[in-house]
C-alpha cells in the first residue's frame, strides 16, 4: 500500500494505491469514501483486490489528509474534484466504487463524464427516499453500531475530528442529493452491495435502486452492517470479482 500526493490546481490531494505497472488485464478500481471519512477504511478490501487489478482510494478535499477548499462541499463539487483527480492521474476509464455518501459522488461523476467510468459499484448507498431526515438517520447509525468491527470506531472518530465543522455542510449535501432520481440516467453496469444488517441502506432500498437503474445486480454480505467493506473485506472483494471481470 503506497501513500502518495498529487498537486491538483494548486492544492495537494492525498491518495492510497496498490499499483502493478506490468498488469493491464483489468480496469483500475477507484474507491471513494463516505461522509467525513478518509480512504483508510478501504485498505483491507484494496489489499484483497490488488491481486487482480490496480486499486486507488483518494482522500477528496476536506477528507483525511487532503486540505479543504473554499468551495462549498456539495456532492457536485466533490464529484468534480474526483474527475479532476482522475484526469491528473491519467486514469480512465475506471471502475468507481463508492461507499455510503461516496456512492452519491461516484454516481454524479459517472453522469458528468460517462466516458471516464466503465462501471460502478455502490456499497451501502445513501440515501434512500424513506430515510431523508436527520432523526431517522441518527437512529439508523446507532442501530448499526453492533454490526461493525470495533476497530472501525477509532478510525472514523479520528476522521470526523480532523474534518471538524466541515462535517455539517457535507451532511446537508448528502440529504440534498436525490440518488434515486439519478439512477435511471446511468448507462454503466451497476453492482449494488450491502451488509445483511445494515439499517442505513435497507434491503428494500437496494432493490428499488436496482429497479430504477434497470439492469443492476444486487449482492448482500451476510452478518455485517454499513461499513461492510471494512468488516468483511474478503467477502466484498469476492463478490466484486465477477462483476469486474465480466
Amino acid at each position: 500500500m503506497e501513500k502518495r500526493w498529487i498537486v491538483l490546481q494548486g492544492r495537494s490531494l492525498f491518495y492510497r494505491c496498490i499499483v502493478d505497472q506490468s498488469r493491464q488485464d483489468l480496469l483500475p478500481v477507484v474507491f471513494v469514501p463516505g461522509l467525513g471519512v478518509s480512504s483508510r477504511y478501504f485498505q483491507p478490501v484494496m489489499r484483497r483486490l490488488a491481486g487482480i487489478c490496480d486499486v486507488y482510494a483518494p482522500d477528496l478535499p476536506g477528507h483525511g489528509h487532503s486540505p479543504a477548499t473554499c468551495r462549498t462541499r456539495s456532492i457536485e463539487s466533490l464529484a468534480q474534484a474526483l474527475l479532476e483527480w482522475l484526469a491528473a492521474m491519467e486514469l480512465g476509464p475506471v471502475v468507481l466504487a463508492g461507499q455510503s455518501l461516496g456512492c452519491q459522488v461516484v454516481v454524479e461523476a459517472a453522469l458528468r463524464q460517462p466516458a471516464c467510468v466503465d462501471r460502478l459499484v455502490l456499497i451501502a448507498p445513501t440515501l434512500d427516499p424513506a430515510g431523508r431526515s436527520l432523526p431517522r438517520q441518527v437512529l439508523r447509525f446507532v442501530a448499526d453500531i453492533p454490526f461493525e468491527r470495533v476497530a472501525l470506531v477509532p478510525r472514523v472518530a479520528w476522521d470526523y475530528l480532523r474534518m471538524g465543522w466541515r462535517f455539517v455542510p457535507e451532511l446537508q449535501a448528502m440529504f440534498a442529493y436525490a440518488t434515486e432520481d439519478k439512477l435511471p440516467r446511468l448507462n454503466q453496469p451497476l453492482l449494488l452491495m450491502r451488509g445483511e444488517f445494515d439499517p442505513v441502506a435497507p434491503r428494500c432500498w437496494l432493490y428499488e435502486a436496482a429497479r430504477r437503474h434497470g439492469a443492476a445486480q444486487v449482492k448482500e454480505i451476510a452478518g455485517w452492517g454499513h461499513a461492510v467493506q471494512f468488516s468483511a473485506p474478503g467477502r466484498v472483494a469476492e463478490a466484486m470479482r465477477p462483476f469486474l471481470v465480466s
